[in-house]
Order: structure tokens, then C-alpha cells, then sequence
């Protein structure tokens, strides 16, 4: 992994989230730290907006691309249904502290795309959690095509396989 001054390794602590500004033309490198037109993205797609403006590009991934674009965001209502009592962390809630803390809020927590995240479909189309293909170190690499803001959640989903059942921190580098 890079470790010039200019590459510096930033972290998002397990279970929490960050809203990140990228100008025109910046790269955020998402590193894995455990182990479009279609339902996976690869290396020279563009992650476009709802007025189909291109957003993000896909510029590298050492990942064997295993990605998910299907699942929304883990909320409270997830929890209910998998059996979790109390609060517990959620993405959305990941998503919508990270926007106040740069002064911004939103009633809309739009459809994540969750990388690293293995949800294969099934030939009934069933979808299932399954366990990390990505090893330790590989790293998927975007370009923003236009200015954004990029909201990251560290995922706090403990209950299913998608995080082989723990939860880690996000280390990132913004070029």
C-alpha cells in the first residue's frame, strides 16, 4: 500500500461514516482492510447520476470485482427483522451523520453501491449473504467526473456473513 505524503492512508472507523468532497478529476483509492448497466462494476465504469450524468469512474480494482449494487442500506427496520433488540448502528444513520457533521442533511438515503460486499444471486434469483471474496489490501480506485460529495459508511452490519461477521475500519486515499 502507498505511504508517500502525497498518497496519505486515511481511516474510517468501524461502524461509522464520512461525507468526503472530491473535486473534478480527484481519485479516492478504498483500500479492504478484511478479508451501471449491470449488477457488478469493473474497471472503466461510470457510476451515474439519476439525470444520467457520469459521477465516478472506475478506475482500478484488485479485487476479484465482487461488489454489490443491489442491497439498500442497512437501517433500523434490518435490524428489526434480523432480530437485533435496541439500537444498533445502521448505514443510514452512518450516512446521515456524516452529512451534519459538514452541515448538510437530507430525508433521502440513496441505493449504496457496497464494495467489497458479496451478495451472489442464485439461478431462482435468490439473493444471499456470503462471506468477503476480497483479501486484505486489494482496492477499488474512482474517479470523480464531476465535483461531489462522496459518503462512505465503515459497515456495522455484525449479523450476516457480508462482513465474514465483524465489522472494520476503511482506510482511503484521496488523490
Amino acid at each position: 500500500m502507498p505511504t508517500s505524503s502525497a498518497r496519505k492512508v486515511q481511516i474510517l472507523p468501524a461502524r461509522s461514516g464520512a461525507a468526503i468532497r472530491l473535486s473534478e478529476g480527484q481519485t479516492i483509492e478504498i483500500i479492504n482492510v478484511h478479508g451501471t448497466q449491470r449488477i457488478t462494476i469493473s474497471v472503466g465504469d461510470a457510476l451515474i447520476s439519476n439525470h444520467r450524468t457520469p459521477m465516478l469512474t472506475v478506475v482500478a480494482d484488485t479485487s476479484a470485482g465482487v461488489h454489490d449494487t443491489l442491497i439498500a442500506a442497512c437501517d433500523k427496520y434490518r435490524y428489526a427483522e434480523l432480530g437485533a433488540t435496541g439500537y444498533h448502528p445502521s448505514c443510514t444513520d452512518n450516512f446521515r451523520e456524516a452529512l451534519q457533521r459538514i452541515g448538510l442533511a437530507t430525508e433521502h438515503v440513496p441505493s449504496p453501491l457496497n464494495l467489497f460486499m458479496n451478495v451472489p444471486v442464485a439461478e431462482n434469483g435468490n439473493l444471499h449473504f456470503a462471506n468477503p471474496t476480497s483479501k486484505a489490501g486489494q482496492f477499488i480506485t474512482l474517479k470523480a467526473e464531476m465535483d461531489i460529495i462522496l459518503v462512505m459508511s465503515a459497515c456495522p452490519q455484525d449479523i450476516t456473513a457480508v462482513n465474514g461477521m465483524g465489522c472494520t475500519d476503511v482506510h482511503y486515499i484521496v488523490s
